[in-house]
């Protein structure tokens, strides 16, 4: 359970850093090189997208499992990550009139459980049985 909530608090970190990187490559991708906005957001996705993989991989569940085992479940685990959170906006929006930027924040959250749920379910399944028993 400690092991759990320690992978918690560092998913939380992963997500923080990717955010961040990857808002500012997006900002600096636009003022400095001049991309089309949804260019550059396409390459602020990728590396934060890629800094979230290598991070939750490494640090989160010390996962030592093959690359290509693990990258191919890590896109589906955001893919359906986002899928949830595409719904959970969707509702909030159409279903119960609710704001929506506390629309956002409902998908934003939905999101993040579960992508770290599955993440540790479902994609890095080898530091599950690792780390629960080093605390």
């Amino acid at each position: 359970m400690i092991a759990t909530i320690w992978q918690g608090i560092r998913f939380g970190v992963v997500g923080l850093a990717n955010t961040s990187i990857g808002l500012l490559t997006i900002y600096a991708t636009i003022y400095f090189l001049g991309s089309p906005p949804l260019a550059a957001n396409a390459i602020g996705y990728a590396i934060g997208f890629a800094i979230s993989f290598v991070l939750n991989r490494r640090w989160t569940f010390e996962d030592t499992l093959s690359i290509s085992h693990v990258l191919p479940r890590y896109f589906l685990a955001a893919a359906s990550s986002y899928i949830l959170n595409f719904i959970a906006v969707f509702i909030c929006l159409h279903y119960f009139n609710v704001n929506p930027y506390f629309s956002q924040l409902v998908g934003i959250a939905l999101y993040t459980i579960s992508m770290f749920f599955i993440s540790k379910f479902f994609v890095f399944t080898k530091s599950q049985n690792d780390c629960d028993g080093l605390i």
